[in-house]
């Protein structure tokens, strides 16, 4: 006699064709996943919203020249946000923030060196 087992995403009880099958349906398996994609896009949007501002205004401010420097009050005022970074880097000895493609060094006096890496 086969085992039945519970549907992840209706709980119905069903028969498995197959060892690994978990959910009653095809349609319920892609139904069960897209839910779970759109959570975890949900739990991240506003860490991603941030960041891509963060990366706009960098690129804006760069222009395609290999570095600038701003001061704080400069990058606050055109939206950055400094507690939302997506790694740190250290080149020649000093810690350098970064948001994706772009590092911020700080230098002292309110003021920032800003590179495309």
């Amino acid at each position: 006699m086969i085992e039945q087992i519970k549907d992840l995403l209706t709980g119905e009880f069903f028969t498995p064709t197959r060892s690994d099958q978990r959910f009653a349906t095809k349609e319920n398996q892609i139904r069960y996943n897209n839910l779970k994609a759109r959570q975890k896009r949900r739990a991240k949007a506003e860490i991603d919203r941030a960041l891509d501002a963060n990366r706009n205004i960098l690129r804006k401010i760069l222009n395609n020249k290999e570095e600038v420097i701003k001061t704080h009050d400069f990058l606050l005022g055109a939206g950055f946000n400094f507690g939302i970074t997506t790694h740190k880097m250290n080149k020649e000895g000093k810690l350098w923030s970064c948001v994706y493609e772009y590092a911020l060094l700080h230098l002292g006096d309110g003021r920032l060196k800003i590179t495309k890496i």
